[in-house]
């Protein structure tokens, strides 16, 4: 390799992040899939060598962890945010939900919603199951505050709980960053829809104005 060619190199190397890597694999994997993606395709997303994306990552199978663990940081961060902010469940759960899923929209985040068969190793396997795990676990602890409270209607907190992470964890599939709507508007949008079925008295106000016609997500 010539002079000229290892500082191109070094400088595609240095143009990467972390932040970059994770969202342009995050948004592959979303949409074809672990087992359809390579890393080939990954790097030419991003616009580099694979070599240069070795010096980064040392598999597919890790940056699709790197990925999941992403996810379930954005999760537990905005329960820990929502206590902060509200008191009232139900403005609790609507801000958990909103930091959700305006996270797996979020193309500088790169995560990850859904786990495929065979795609992670045991043990990173069982790493994201305990994480999600926990955070499923909070979620239901706080629909079931929110019952105990007579703010939400008599539920199963589990089957609500799996309800509230199915409508955002397919949000990937079908979001476009070139729709209409930005992230912040679609899951504001979702989680006072959301919640709104849960409440014994729901809001009358409008949950977000009707988009342009022929306008998409």
């Amino acid at each position: 390799m010539g002079a000229v060619a290892r500082e191109q190199a070094a400088g595609a190397r240095g143009s990467l992040t972390r932040e970059k890597i994770l969202a342009e694999a995050a948004r592959i994997f979303n949409r074809r899939g672990y087992h359809g993606t390579t890393l080939d395709d990954v790097a030419r997303a991003l616009g580099v060598t694979k070599a240069a994306l070795y010096y980064h990552v040392s598999s597919k199978e890790a940056l699709l962890f790197q990925c999941h663990q992403v996810l379930i940081e954005i999760a537990l961060e905005g329960l820990r945010r929502a206590r902060e902010r509200a008191s009232a469940p139900d403005e609790q759960l609507r801000l958990t939900l909103a930091h959700y899923i305006e996270g797996i929209m979020d193309q500088l985040r790169g995560s990850v919603v859904l786990v495929e068969d065979g795609a992670l190793t045991p043990a990173h396997q069982r790493q994201v199951i305990a994480g999600r795990d926990e955070y499923e676990r909070q979620l239901r602890e706080l629909i079931a505050r929110g019952m105990r409270d007579g703010v939400f209607v008599p539920c199963d907190p589990k089957l609500v709980g799996f309800a509230l992470l199915g409508a955002g964890n397919w949000i990937p599939k079908w979001y476009s960053p070139a729709g209409s709507r930005a992230p912040k508007e679609i899951a504001e949008a979702f989680a006072a829809y959301l919640v709104r079925g849960l409440q014994r008295q729901p809001s009358a106000e409008a949950i977000l104005p009707l988009a342009e016609a022929g306008a998409s997500a």
